[in-house]
This record gives structure tokens, sequence and C-alpha cells, in this order.
């Protein structure tokens, strides 16, 4: 009987061991605004990512093309391999309502446990993407407490729990270093620090910041540019 209930637990061990899941992770670009990821599971024989999408329209629409990619780190494109709760283009899921939510998940070859990646759907218009998709838990809250502040309006909070992040992981080119940036260099804007502002836009622009023309057009949308 000890015989078997090792063996149980050894087996439970080894599949935690391979087998671990990010909740609500934090991203640093998405479209449209209002999907969402909820999970993120690193499987033995897959990484599955859980998402959800909300209608904010009348009769609105939604697929999922099969040319939908993990991106990893290092730019490998690891393709799509199965898809739960949204059918395949061309066929569509029809919100009944405006504030429904679909919920689905994006199935890819293992890629074991990832720093960060991106997730983009290859389509002619509306396509799905979330970019620089943070793994790691402590930074993870560390993002969320940041951006909790910045919802409450704590501009000074949010921008010193900001710097502390991009000063821990600036070295590390992670996928959520632009939206730091433009975090930071929105505050500046705000509170009317143009020389900070553009100090932190120089810097974002030689740091070898991933995705750098999204942020770049995120900024110019808000009327920021150096």
């Amino acid at each position: 009987m000890k015989h078997i209930l090792l063996t149980l637990l050894m087996t439970v061990i080894c599949h935690m061991a391979i087998s671990q899941s990010v909740i609500n992770p934090n991203y640093g670009i998405k479209t449209p605004l209002t999907a969402e990821i909820t999970r993120v599971d690193f499987n033995e024989d897959a990484t599955v990512v859980w998402l959800t999408i909300m209608s904010d329209i009348n009769n609105a629409w939604f697929c999922i093309d099969r040319n939908t990619f993990l991106i990893r780190p290092d730019g490998m494109k690891l393709k799509l391999t199965g898809l739960k709760g949204l059918p395949y283009c061309p066929a569509t899921y029809k919100f009944k309502r405006p504030g429904e939510k679909a919920s689905f998940s994006l199935t890819f070859p293992a890629t074991g446990m990832l720093p960060w990646f991106s997730v983009v759907e290859e389509c002619v218009g509306g396509c799905l993407s979330v970019r620089g998709i943070i793994t790691d838990t402590t930074l993870n809250e560390k993002l969320d407490l940041a951006y909790s502040l910045t919802d409450k309006g704590d501009d000074v909070a949010a921008y010193n729990r900001l710097k502390e992040i991009i000063t821990d992981t600036d070295s590390l080119n992670l996928g959520i270093e632009g939206s730091v940036y433009t975090s930071l260099i929105l505050i500046d804007h705000r509170l009317g620090r143009e020389e900070a502002a553009r100090s932190w836009y120089n810097r974002m622009m030689t740091a070898d910041t991933p995705d750098l023309g999204l942020y770049l057009e995120t900024l110019r949308r808000e009327g920021v540019s150096y």
C-alpha cells in the first residue's frame, strides 16, 4: 500500500514539474481591446492559452484564423494546433448582444516554460494579437500593483513602481518593456515633464525594445512624438 501511495505521489510531483500555469498574466499591447488572457498552461505535450473576448457592438462576430502563431522570445513561430470555444474562419461565432463574453482556448506545440511570448493571428482585419505576455509571477504582481495605481489616478506612486520595474528588467528585453516605457512617457507627458518624457522615449528607442514600432504608434495616437 505504501509503495502504491509513493508511486502516486511521485506521479503527481512529476506532473506538477512539467505542467505550470500562469493566471491572468500581464501583456504589452493587444487587439481587439476587449480580448483578455485568463490563463496559460505550459504542459508536457502542449502550450495552451485561454482567453475571453467581449462584444462591444451590436451584431458582432468573431473567429480564429488557422494562421495563428505563438511567437517565442527568439522569434520562432509555432502554429496553432487546436482551438476550442470559437470556430475557425470563415465560420463565425455571432454574439447575441453587446457585453457578451466568449471564452476560448488556443493550443500550440509544447514550448516549456517561457519568460514571455506573443500570440498573433495573421489575417486581413480585426485580428487577434497579444504581445509580450509575461509569465513570471513576481513581475506580474509588481505590474498589477503599478497598473492598479494608474487606474486609481495615483500617477506618482505608479510612476515610482514602473521605474523600479524597468530598472530591474531593462537588460532582459522582456516583451512588456515597451508597455512600461510607454506608461512612464505618458505619465511624464500628462504632468508636463517633457524633458523626462523625452529621456524615457530616447531610452526606449535604444533599448532593443520588442515590438517597438507598435508602441511608437501608440504614443503617436496620444500626441506624443520626439
